[in-house]
């Protein structure tokens, strides 16, 4: 048996979030339910003035993954870049006092961060600042974590900047070195549409499970319809997990589709995190034995347990 069940490997960022409503969005500029790189880091100071204040947390998608598989009861490492500043200490503190092993070498320069808008209706709107985040190399990659764990969790994030895709490249190849199974996440649509070529790729010669929405589904087989994006993709690895949000997700397991339904909200409060909380219950279930269908109930119940509540992370 190998010591950890998922190595995450993906952005290291700090995330703050606020509650606000619509006219703060509008007077700050922020598209409405967008992810919007920066330039310039310390957003986060404009919650200093919001009444509901902000909370900090350790984030980035694959590492919301992976502590929620600790929650779960499942064992996780993660490897990011954090600076050698404040946010990067309170990063791999915040991530130890989860269960998650991290490993990180620090450099000078600006710890990454988010910074997540939640309006009354749920939908989040970031502002992200990647810093030194982007700046994950080959030496990063722990091996002793890809060869010690069940999968390696891979978010497709990390193409937009080349020296972290190369990066995740290198642990793809050393997961297959260690006998390792590799799952891998689109992570956005608009990623999807811009590195399809290379997605389509890797899905085919390197991935064994993978994680999508409808939307990105669609984006990466340039389809019209989630039916047709479906057969596209259970062609390229054994097992897909498309997430078709309140309808719940489309699984393929060797070829085989079931559709798993979503578990009932009693309020949506904040969607942040419901896919990767998803991808969180689909790997704990499989790491413990559990078929793709069982796993993606799994998934759907720890999905509707975080959109009921602020943040992406379960208490």
């Amino acid at each position: 048996m190998k010591k950890y069940d998922v190595y995450g490997i993906g952005n290291a960022l700090v995330d703050y979030l606020a509650l606000v409503d619509d006219e703060f969005l509008a007077k700050n500029g922020i598209q409405k339910g967008l992810m919007t790189l920066v330039d310039t880091p310390g957003t986060e100071k404009r919650l200093v003035d919001i009444p509901s204040g902000f909370e900090r947390q350790s984030g980035g998608s694959a590492a919301n993954t992976v502590v929620g598989i600790a929650k779960l009861g499942g064992r996780s490492c993660f490897t990011g870049k954090v600076a050698r500043d404040s946010n990067g200490q309170f990063y791999g503190d915040d991530l130890a006092s989860a269960g998650v092993d991290f490993s990180s070498n620090p450099k000078e320069g600006i710890t990454g961060t988010c910074v997540s808008f939640v309006t009354p209706d749920g939908e989040r709107s970031m502002l992200t600042h990647l810093g030194v985040s982007s700046e994950l190399t080959n030496a990063d990659i722990n091996e002793d974590f890809v060869a010690n764990s069940a999968y390696v969790y891979i978010e497709g994030y990390q193409w937009s900047a080349e020296l972290a895709r190369n990066a995740s490249i290198h642990a793809m190849e050393l997961a297959k070195k260690h006998g390792t199974k590799i799952a891998f996440t689109y992570s956005d649509p608009f990623m999807a549409k811009q590195y399809r070529d290379d997605f389509n790729r890797l899905t085919t010669e390197f991935v064994d499970l993978l994680f999508c929405n409808s939307d990105e589904a669609m984006a990466i087989t340039n389809v019209d319809s989630i039916d047709r994006a479906i057969q596209v993709l259970k062609s390229q690895t054994a097992m897909v997990c498309v997430t078709v949000g309140s309808r719940g997700a489309i699984v393929s397991e060797d070829g085989i589709i079931t559709a798993t339904p979503a578990l009932a909200v009693n309020k949506l409060i904040d969607t942040t995190g419901a896919g990767d909380m998803y991808a969180a219950g689909v790997l704990r279930g499989l790491t413990a034995g559990f078929d793709l269908v069982a796993s993606s109930m799994i998934g759907s119940r720890m999905a509707s347990a975080i959109v009921s509540q602020v943040g992406a992370r379960l208490p």
